[in-house]
């Protein structure tokens, strides 16, 4: 895949997890990443989708190492 392919889809995906967030759909995870890995929900927001985002790119689902 191209570089700019990649762009254009973790584009989505980011998207697509902000508009899941909106939604209220990732609560679990927002809480988990959170606690694991000692963020604020609220203030270290971007943070923690960006998080998810990169974890549904590079593996398709949330993977959480602790």
């Amino acid at each position: 895949m191209s570089n700019q392919h990649n762009e254009k889809e973790f584009e989505e995906i980011i998207l697509e997890v902000e508009e899941l967030d909106n939604l209220c759909e990732l609560e679990e995870e927002i809480q988990t990443i959170s606690k694991s890995y000692g963020l604020h929900e609220d203030d270290d927001r971007e943070e923690i989708l960006f998080y998810i985002a990169e974890n549904l790119f590079e593996h398709g689902r949330i993977t959480i190492w602790v």
